[in-house]
């Protein structure tokens, strides 16, 4: 079972404080460095789990404090600038224990699992506390307990006064001076601001519980705070457990759905690109079929005006002819033959304009060969590239650019080029394996060259094998 949370702030100086505690002791015994670290039986390194390691903290404190400087007012009313002076608190540090011993986490399975849940939750409270001036979160696994050291700097205070990082120092500075702006004395005020500094501090604990140790799985007090039995503590332990599995359920499920959301949000876009595309080629179709059909209209009304004018003639000419025909039959033959050469003639009119229509339905078929045959070669300009390449287990190809896979698969050529491909790709595999890099980029610029749109087609000269 888990226990109580145990969580600190506390900031440092260069210079060491009553306890020995300085910005240099605090950083080398995060790191494990021989002279700090006689308290720990078999010291090890520290794993980082966020920011820099202790040692990279210590030469960014440093180049910090060396670019730092104090404002002061001398007592004629001048003004200087004033190196930090090394008892000024320039380094604030975070400590989070968790109650599981080292030994359990290491050798069982949920115990580990529940302490890096911990250490996760930690970070992003630091992270949230301290935005970028969090510079590193370590742990150690060499004491009794798992714990956790944060270290965040002053950065852009040239004062680096890591005091006022302290949300619990603040309070107090701040109910200190409005006790004094109200007339009261020193010891009132200090008083008003000791009380100040329990309050926030009570409650920056309290912002702990919640944002990490109830998730974790932790009680905010152990059981001699609140005076329990041993029972009523098992007791309490065992909910805060509940309540974190529960919550950490509650996430992961949150994550899931989050995840599978944003998996249909890809499916739907997919989709919505596939429609277009669509609806693309159905236009195209469409404007394609609306053109032959206004062509086919335009020699239907033209062919019956022909008729029409051809039945008028003929009308025209035997109406003739019968009037003739009483002058004499040399006459009327005449110009029966003549009637006759004129829808001859209306005939051939005729069928030049039907021919003329097929003439143009078989321009309409060469332009999508052309089309075809633009699009084949591209196919094999692709296997030489390596934008087409046979599909490992050998069934079939894969056109990686996507504007040729497009005309592709508008053209259906799939099923037509694939036996071209894969010969292409046969002999271009063993060509490659007997020649040099250099010989085999000569090859491809040659079979480029012989198979560009620039060359003749095959229907005006011939290609260049």
């Amino acid at each position: 079972m888990a226990g109580p949370q145990f969580f600190r702030i506390q900031s440092f100086s260069q210079k060491a404080n009553p306890a020995g505690q300085s910005v240099a002791q605090v950083l080398g015994e995060a790191a494990r460095q021989l002279e700090y670290s006689a308290h720990v039986k078999s010291p090890q390194p520290p794993l980082v789990v966020f920011g820099l390691s202790p040692d990279k903290v210590a030469e960014k404190h440093a180049q910090m404090v060396a670019e730092g400087g104090v404002t002061v007012r001398l007592a004629d009313g001048t003004i200087k600038q004033r190196a930090v002076r090394n008892d000024r608190h320039t380094l604030m540090t975070a400590i989070a224990s968790h109650p599981y011993l080292t030994a359990q986490v290491m050798q069982v399975a949920s115990a580990n699992s529940d302490c890096q849940a911990w250490v996760r939750l930690n970070v992003a409270f630091f992270r949230a506390l301290y935005g970028e001036r969090l510079v590193s979160v370590v742990q150690h696994l060499d004491e009794e307990h798992p714990h956790l050291h944060a270290f965040i700097l002053p950065s852009g205070d040239r004062n680096c006064s890591a005091r006022d990082l302290n949300p619990a120092w603040t309070a107090k500075v701040e109910a200190e001076a409005a006790a004094k702006s109200q007339g009261l004395d020193a010891k009132a005020a200090v008083k008003l601001g000791n009380a100040a500094y329990k309050d926030r501090a009570r409650a920056l604990q309290d912002q702990y519980y919640h944002e990490v140790s109830l998730a974790a799985g932790l009680t905010r007090d152990g059981p001699k705070r609140q005076c329990q039995s041993r029972a009523q503590w098992q007791a309490r332990k065992a909910e805060a457990e509940r309540t974190a599995r529960v919550l950490q359920e509650m996430e992961a499920r949150v994550v899931e759905l989050a995840e599978q959301e944003e998996a249909l949000e890809a499916s739907v876009e997919d989709l919505a690109d596939r429609l277009d595309q669509a609806e693309t080629l159905f236009a195209d179709a469409e404007a394609e079929k609306a053109l032959a059909a206004q062509e086919r209209a335009r020699v239907g009304v033209l062919a019956q005006a022909v008729e029409r004018e051809a039945a008028a003639q003929r009308s025209a000419a035997e109406e003739e002819a019968q009037k003739i025909r009483l002058k004499g039959q040399q006459d009327a033959a005449l110009i029966l033959t003549e009637a006759r050469t004129n829808a001859a003639r209306l005939t051939d009119e005729l069928k030049q304009v039907r021919q003329a229509f097929e003439g143009q339905k078989a321009t309409i078929a060469r332009h999508a060969a052309a089309q075809a045959a633009s699009v084949a070669v591209q196919v094999v300009l692709g296997v030489l590239t390596g934008k087409v390449t046979r599909r490992p287990d050998g069934a079939g190809w894969e056109v990686h650019d996507n504007a040729l896979r497009q005309k592709v698969e508008a053209l259906d050529l799939g099923p037509v080029l694939g036996e071209v491909v894969a010969r292409v790709a046969a002999l271009w595999e063993r060509l490659v394996g007997r020649l040099t890099t250099k010989e085999v980029t000569t090859e491809r610029d040659k079979a480029e060259a012989a198979l560009s749109p620039s060359k003749a087609s095959p229907i005006d000269r011939g290609m260049t094998p």
